[in-house]
């Protein structure tokens, strides 16, 4: 095959790979005038992005009075403002972010062309204190986006990176879909009509016994009594489980019984993989044979020869120490077939996660509860921590009976936060259930609502923007 043929079987295969890039493109900017509110923008910009630029993190952030709030990350749901990957994100980008601001301003020439600007960034180009720690938390390249408005003002931005540089391509199909990206972003920091800020307005600059009975209302319902109260996800757990742990080093072979099973005493739950164990009782058998002929052997001829009987007393401390590891092979052994100390129900996640999976001695695989026996667990975030009145029962909301809710006496509340498997910070609050109900099933999820002290409604309602507030003046 010539040079010329091989070039235009490959010309196609270019071309559709390009007219697919623009499509992309044009189907994303499509998506981004179509957003509603900012939250949904944000999560397209964070996710979305990757159809025409793969990467391995994306993450968009606010900038307001030269600080960094970053806002959503691909693949996550909650972020947790206080982790330390977000903390030294936050401190990369502001100090390209505030460097880049102040260029934007007293440059009077910059091109307004554009509403975003694209920075390649290399651990060489951030501080000392960042650089050191580029490797543990960053692939090695980095793509900083500006999104901007009219006056050249950084509204946000957005970060990617991966284990590969961004090419040429990348940055003119990045620069395109990010300007989309910041004209979409200023409808939602701006205004759209001053008409309807005008008449909002008006009806505050109105005089008349409506507006006075409107205010006096509103100060009335402030001034409502209520308990202080927090709500945070919730779920159904077992009291007091058994933890079934591995007894050895070794491979789970099979799983005889599904998450949720019930068992009886004396049930096989799992039979670790016993081939090692096996040959080890039979060669610790073998020896002790051999010990036992040898002595046998030795105390026949003992008879005949009376040096022989010198033998006979180290055959025998041989053969007790034989017997020794034949009786631990055999238990070992025994114990590959891990059984239920109790009735109740097994608790675990997947069996395919464990089937054949290496494990290690006392490695908790599963739980065996009983079903009767449980209580309320409410994991309450950091920052939605109240004190909390013992003396007045907690609230639960199931999900699947969302019309009821359970009442739980405090049994314990957790002294330190403590990092769940989402690696949020949270307060364990546990308590038991003031009725029993056959119905209440272990792992049932739903919402548990906690009360403080007495204050009026106004101060519950803002009493999370006041802690805003103030952790944001840092006072």
């Amino acid at each position: 095959m010539t040079k010329d043929s091989k070039k235009k079987n490959t010309k196609p295969s270019e071309m559709e790979s390009k007219f697919q890039l623009l499509l992309t493109l044009i189907a994303l900017l499509k998506k981004t005038r179509h957003k509603q509110k900012k939250s949904e923008l944000e999560f397209l910009m964070v996710n979305q992005t990757f159809n025409l630029v793969p990467y391995r993190h994306c993450v968009y952030w606010d900038y307001k009075g030269g600080k960094i709030s970053i806002n959503n990350m691909s693949g996550l749901v909650q972020i947790d403002s206080e982790g330390p990957y977000v903390q030294w994100l936050s401190d990369v980008i502001a100090y390209f972010a505030k460097a880049q601001q102040h260029k934007l301003q007293s440059d009077e020439t910059e091109a307004k062309n554009s509403f975003c600007r694209l920075f390649t960034i290399k651990p060489e180009d951030c501080p000392k204190s960042e650089r050191e720690e580029w490797k543990q938390w960053c692939p090695e390249y980095a793509l900083l986006i500006l999104l901007i408005n009219d006056d050249n003002i950084i509204l946000g931005g957005l970060w990617l990176d991966r284990e590969h540089p961004f090419n040429k391509l990348d940055h003119a199909v990045l620069e395109d879909l990010a300007d989309g990206y910041a004209g979409a972003l200023q409808n939602f920091l701006t205004p759209k009509t001053r008409g309807n800020m005008e008449n909002a307005f008006s009806f505050f600059q109105t005089s008349g016994l409506g507006i006075k009975i409107f205010f006096m209302a509103l100060i009335i319902l402030f001034l409502i009594p209520v308990r202080t109260s927090a709500t945070a996800p919730a779920e159904i757990v077992a009291s007091n489980p058994d933890s079934i742990n591995v007894p050895f080093d070794g491979v789970i072979d099979t799983l005889e019984v599904l998450p949720g099973q019930q068992v009886n005493k004396g049930d096989v739950l799992v039979r670790m993989d016993s081939t090692v164990l096996r040959n080890r009782v039979a060669m610790s058998s073998g020896n002790l044979e051999a010990a036992e002929t040898a002595l046998q052997k030795t105390q026949r001829e003992s008879l005949a020869d009376r040096k022989k009987l010198a033998e006979i007393a180290l055959l025998q401390a041989q053969i007790s120490q034989k017997s020794a590891e034949a009786n631990f092979a055999r238990e070992m052994l025994e114990q590959a077939e891990i059984r239920a100390d109790r009735d109740g129900i097994v608790i675990y996640s997947d069996p395919n996660a464990l089937r054949g999976k290496p494990v290690q001695t006392g490695e908790q695989i599963m739980l065996l509860a009983d079903p009767q026996d449980t209580e309320l667990l409410i994991r309450m975030p950091v920052d939605s921590m109240i004190k909390i009145e013992e003396d007045v029962p907690a609230r639960f909301f199931l999900n699947v009976m969302p019309l009821n809710y359970k009442k739980a006496h405090y049994t314990s509340i957790g002294y330190q936060a403590t990092p769940d498997a989402d690696r949020l910070m949270t307060y364990k609050i546990r308590g038991k259930f003031t009725d029993k109900n056959e119905n209440m099933r272990i792992g049932w999820t739903g919402t548990g609502k906690v009360y403080g002290k007495w204050t009026i409604l106004g101060f519950n309602i803002l009493r999370r923007p006041l802690v805003a507030i103030r952790s944001k003046l840092g006072i």
